[in-house]
């Protein structure tokens, strides 16, 4: 059985998955601009570490003092 996004509920494949920094729910994060997907979280940025570490959409909704430190990732123009 598949693992499923604990985000939108969609399987997660094996490469374009990530894990919560905040809770440890696994999400859709595409690890190349080619991947035809939604990402289900977001990339921060935790300053009292200097270091990159990605949030689901659950928790970026219920802490919103991140947004601050969110970086902002946009998919290419098609």
């Amino acid at each position: 059985m598949k693992e499923r996004c604990e985000v939108c509920g969609e399987p997660l494949d094996e490469e374009n998955v990530s894990r919560c920094l905040l809770c440890g729910r696994g999400f859709h994060m595409a690890w190349s601009i080619h991947a035809a997907m939604e990402n289900c979280g977001r990339i921060w940025f935790n300053e009292m570490a200097c270091s990159l570490g990605f949030v689901c959409n659950i928790c970026v909704a219920e802490n919103p003092q991140l947004s601050e430190t969110l970086i902002v990732t946009e998919q290419p123009p098609s």
